[in-house]
């Protein structure tokens, strides 16, 4: 069988009953460590292989492996387009496939907040910029939310980890470029780090507060749209009033 293993915030304290129990039975354990800086680094004192992006994304050898086979991905495996194809792939070769879910980012870090979740729009993703790669196709899709009232959630970029001064300063440049009043000094945004683990924090803040923060990758960054009475109470709990 191959398993694609769900692994949620912090694996292996995040799996599963159901997931310990089989990833135990496993000959091969294939640990995927693109999507989260928090890849399972070690199970049982099992031999592990770690696969990076490109690995995962030619993953015929996989099935070349005899017995059962653990796939263990970050957060829910099903959030990157990657880890479906190979699912897809088991069931044309006829290949016996299950899939374990878990916690997962989406939607957890808006609704952590108590925003609710049908007033999430589409997932942004902050690359890191380079003198030769700035785009503003992040900025667009978050207008565009805005437009519509959602509530945006923005993932960093985990390769490496993105610090939250770094994203702050991709998004104030990206208001300088694009000049539409998303964001400046006096807009608030929540911040989720090190979501579900002990050290994590939960923050909503105007910028010129938040930038002061240290937070601990994985960072989130949701920027609110049209606010519920019942939202605005919830997002209270967590505002900075320095």
């Amino acid at each position: 069988m191959i398993g694609i293993v769900s692994a949620g915030f912090n694996p292996p304290s995040s799996l599963t009953l159901e997931e310990i129990e089989f990833l135990r039975k496993c000959e091969h354990i294939i640990v995927d460590t693109f999507t989260s800086p928090f890849y399972m680094k070690a199970f049982e004192g099992k031999n592990l292989t770690f696969a990076e992006r490109e690995r995962l994304e030619d993953f015929s050898w996989i099935f070349d492996l005899s017995g059962n086979v653990g796939i263990v991905i970050s957060g829910d495996s099903f959030s990157a387009t990657t880890h479906f194809n190979i699912y897809k792939e088991s069931l044309k070769l006829n290949r016996d496939v299950r899939v374990f879910h878990n916690a997962t980012i989406v939607p957890i870090a808006a609704t952590r907040f108590g925003l609710h979740l049908y007033k999430i729009g589409p997932i942004i993703s902050l690359p890191r910029f380079s003198d030769k790669f700035r785009p503003t196709s992040p900025y667009l899709k978050i207008m565009e939310n805005v437009k519509n009232g959602l509530h945006s959630i923005i993932l960093l970029d985990t390769n490496p980890p993105m610090d939250l001064n770094e994203a702050l300063d991709e998004l104030l440049w990206l208001e300088k470029e694009m000049k539409q009043g998303l964001f400046s000094d006096e807009i608030k945004l929540g911040i989720v780090s090190s979501l579900g683990m002990q050290n994590e924090k939960i923050v909503y803040g105007k910028i010129k507060q938040i930038s002061s923060l240290t937070a601990t990758p994985p960072i989130t960054i949701i920027l609110p749209g049209e606010l519920h009475f019942q939202e605005k109470e919830n997002l209270s709990l967590f505002e900075l009033f320095y």
